[in-house]
């Protein structure tokens, strides 16, 4: 695909951030940026755009930030653009029939999953939630549906315990980078070899509530490891205890001990953990409301009192 037809790009996210810098790094022509119009935010309620906003900004690129893309409006000012394709990155918004048909080689998105599992709004979060062992970028052709479309291409990444879900952003963000620009450079060929999407295992990726980041520590500590890694750092798994709240962005599964769930106990080391329904969590890194991030073990240094206190 010659590097002067006109691609319109369009995120929201970190997550699509390195993607759009990489394709303008290698010097394709983004004619436009769409992104999620600004949110109020801070102390003062200031409206924020967001990250590729700011970055499209910076570049001189065009940006549209429509509340929605339903609007006979919006999809004449999208077709004005003339796009020889649109690049769909963790955009959140819903992309209409009409648009998806405007630019010549259709729309194309990037999705952080092995589809068809994990369609939908958190992909990364829900691979690590459920002990997958390996997740990935799948490239598809654009249909009506929520990633569902024919697919284009597809890699693997191996998931380990100690991955939260910041890193495994970041390796996904960069796979799908160097996919879209290959993909880029002869997308015609590329079209050439889609083929359709499986309905066999397709699972969907429920968004992540606060309720949701609460910690159970009746569960199993696999369960509840896997929920500090998906949920780190942000927006982190949490438990209270004496009406303070703490988050955990770090932890790892030790063996059982005969305690209560929800006892907090130490290590002949010193280092905290706490009983669960199975096994047992070992608390590496934590942050109590209006404090800085911390080991768990300074943490039990400066609450003697909490050891075998059960939350």
């Amino acid at each position: 695909m010659p590097k002067n037809n006109r691609i319109v790009f369009m995120g929201t996210t970190e997550f699509s951030l390195k993607i759009l810098q990489t394709i303008i790094e290698q010097g394709f022509n983004v004619v436009a940026v769409y992104t999620r119009v600004p949110k109020p935010a801070g102390r003062n309620y200031k409206l924020q755009k967001t990250v590729v906003h700011e970055f499209a900004e910076a570049h001189n690129i065009p940006v549209y930030a429509p509340k929605t893309l339903r609007t006979e409006e919006a999809f004449q000012e999208f077709q004005n653009l003339n796009p020889t394709v649109a690049v769909v990155v963790a955009y959140g918004l819903i992309v209409p029939q009409n648009v998806l048909d405007a630019p010549q080689f259709g729309c194309i998105n990037i999705h952080a999953s092995l589809l068809p599992r994990w369609r939908g709004a958190s992909p990364i979060q829900s691979a690590i939630l459920a002990g997958d062992k390996k997740t990935g970028v799948t490239i598809m052709k654009m249909d009506a549906g929520i990633d569902t479309g024919d697919i284009i291409s597809m890699k693997e990444v191996e998931i380990t315990t100690s991955t939260n879900s910041e890193q495994l952003s970041e390796q996904l963000s960069s796979l799908g980078a160097e996919m879209i620009v290959e993909m880029l450079n002869d997308l015609p060929t590329a079209l050439q070899s889609v083929y359709k999407q499986p309905e066999e295992g397709a699972i969907y990726a429920e968004k992540i509530t606060k309720e949701f980041c609460q910690i159970n520590f009746a569960d199993t500590a696999e369960n509840v490891q896997h929920k500090i890694m998906a949920l780190s750092p942000a927006p982190a798994a949490w438990f209270e205890i004496d009406g303070i709240r703490v988050k955990v962005t770090d932890a790892q599964v030790l063996d059982s001990v005969s305690k209560p769930h929800g006892t907090i106990f130490k290590t002949t080391n010193g280092e905290m953990c706490i009983a669960c329904g199975k096994d047992s969590i070992l608390i590496k890194t934590l942050q109590p409301a209006g404090k800085k991030p911390m080991s768990g073990e300074d943490f039990l240094r400066g609450h003697q009192s909490l050891v075998e206190k059960v939350i």
